[in-house]
């Protein structure tokens, strides 16, 4: 299920970074397990619903006019968001596969996939969340294991802190 993975940033200023993974994949083939499922909504309500555009183009799905559920439930809504940030991602240069898979990262974030040798969808989404949460002074990001507005399975297992996805065990 979903967890908190808290790792030393590049720059010793920063001190420690807390980063989402998931334990199992998401999306079309994957374990969708509830709480991973939960997870991956709600880092694209945050991408695609919360964050101050600010040139960025964090615009949702086609045909996609209403935040999307976080409710854990993997169907056709979800993936066309894994495909579509996978497009995204792609197109502004992030080396991500597009195989409709939002795959546990291993380890550091930032090391990369080692069968695809691609940096994880994932990887690019947490980043993306936190950096630009962070730049527009915003918290959505940072206050997911707390926020009332997702469910209660989601903050639970947010507060669970590992280093390393099942997964990968």
């Amino acid at each position: 299920m979903a967890f908190t993975h808290k790792f030393k940033a590049f720059d010793p200023t920063r001190g420690e970074v807390v980063a989402y993974n998931v334990d199992w994949p998401v999306g079309r083939g994957g374990s969708n397990v509830r709480e991973d499922v939960m997870l991956v909504q709600a880092l694209f309500k945050v991408y695609y619903w919360e964050i101050t555009d600010i040139g960025e183009d964090l615009t949702p799905p086609p045909g996609e006019s209403s935040i999307i559920e976080v409710d854990g439930w993997w169907g056709p809504t979800t993936q066309k968001y894994i495909e579509h940030f996978q497009a995204q991602s792609v197109a502004k240069g992030f080396n991500v596969l597009r195989d409709g898979l939002i795959d546990p990262y291993r380890d550091a974030p930032w090391t990369p996939s080692t069968l695809s040798r691609t940096t994880y969808t994932l990887v690019v989404l947490v980043q993306r969340c936190h950096r630009l949460c962070e730049q527009n002074r915003e918290t959505y990001y940072q206050d997911l294991p707390n926020r009332q507005d997702m469910p209660q399975r989601l903050r639970n297992a947010l507060k669970t802190v590992k280093t390393r996805a099942d997964k990968y065990r």
